[in-house]
């Protein structure tokens, strides 16, 4: 049995009671009074929970030790931060998740911040911070040499794009898919990309053991990763008119479990464009034979805005799904990711599309 890989997150802490996460093995802390205490009583800043579901999202496979060190107002002491880190050195994690940093520290507590970063790492440790939201603000420790950053610049033009001498990750936007039982939640911000990345790595490292060397080998992945004709397979651009355009006069099947005001849109716009067919009666839980049957002779199937349970429940019939579709060289296109991003790289390996919408 393999061993499952520990992602400590030092956030605002995770609501254990979240149904989507109660299959997940999380150790739960939070620091107060220069002590790591359990069973924190008050209220949480949802922003933890949220960080932890985007990271599961990508690799579900993984041991997470949150520690809670910001307050409701997303503040908390850069001594929190530095001390937690000590902890996580303590505990042997793997990787460390900071969505957060600091811009107005003293020079001092910086230095500080460094020195422990510097003993993670060379404990064997990979930590991953986020940058400011704000291009023209540096936050640390996602600006320090031997942390791995997660920047948005502006007006990019690259979807990702990799520094190897800053170890800086840059994307070309940062809204993120946030998986939730009950409602659907999209949110924008460097700390919602950094998860998605250390998810990304989990699942590029299994198998592998974590070092200088296999880092270099996952910046390697991510610059190929970041090339158009890669990119353009497993995410729709919405933004690029040539994109938009791409499905004119396809033969579509339009498949959503709960045709919402969300859809109802969707699928007008496609209505009018292609032509497009409802499906959702034709192909759940139908066998393969019927479900070869319904998509010949079609060029796109659109998996519409499902809602967030019937992903999660049907994981098993979407999955075949796919199998089918990109099997008989249908393009997918999907308003969420229903397939993480390594599944879908690895899915478009040998030609077609999977594309999603949101990250």
């Amino acid at each position: 049995m393999k061993k499952k890989l520990c992602v400590a997150v030092i956030d605002s802490g995770v609501d254990e009671e979240d149904s989507y996460l109660k299959d997940t093995e999380i150790k739960n802390l939070y620091y107060e009074e220069r002590e790591f205490k359990t069973c924190y009583a008050g209220k949480l800043n949802p922003h933890g929970t949220e960080v932890i579901k985007v990271l599961l999202k990508e690799a579900p496979d993984i041991k997470i030790l949150s520690i809670r060190t910001l307050r409701e107002d997303n503040r908390c002491m850069i001594s929190a931060i530095i001390n937690s880190i000590r902890y996580c050195i303590d505990e042997c994690v793997d990787i460390i998740n900071l969505s957060l940093g600091s811009c107005g520290s003293t020079a001092k507590r910086l230095k500080d911040l460094k020195e422990v970063c510097d003993e993670a790492v060379e404990k064997g440790i990979v930590i991953f911070a986020a940058d400011h939201n704000l291009a023209s603000k540096k936050s640390y420790p996602a600006n320090f040499p031997n942390v791995l950053g997660v920047t948005t610049p502006e007006d990019s033009e690259e979807f990702c794009k990799v520094s190897y001498e800053d170890k800086i990750v840059e994307f070309s936007d940062n809204m993120v898919y946030v998986p939730d039982l009950a409602k659907c939640i999209i949110r924008r911000g460097n700390s919602y990309l950094c998860p998605l990345l250390v998810g990304v790595f989990c699942k590029f490292i299994e198998g592998k053991e974590i070092s200088k060397k296999s880092i270099l080998e996952f910046m390697d992945f991510l610059v190929q990763f970041g090339k158009a004709e890669n990119i353009s397979r497993i995410f729709f651009d919405k933004y690029n008119v040539t994109e938009q355009h791409s499905l004119d006069n396809k033969k579509m099947l339009y498949f959503a479990d709960d045709m919402d005001l969300n859809n109802m849109q969707i699928y007008a716009m496609y209505k009018k464009i292609n032509g497009a067919i409802l499906c959702f009666k034709e192909v759940y839980g139908k066998t393969n034979e019927e479900i070869l049957e319904i998509i010949s002779n079609i060029d796109v199937f659109y998996i519409g805005a499902l809602s967030n349970r019937f992903i999660h429940e049907n994981k098993d019939f979407l999955d075949n799904l796919i199998e089918l579709l990109l099997g008989e060289q249908v393009k997918i296109v999907t308003v969420f990711p229903i397939a993480n991003t390594f599944e879908r790289i690895r899915l478009t390996n040998k030609g077609g599309f999977i594309k999603s919408i949101y990250k």
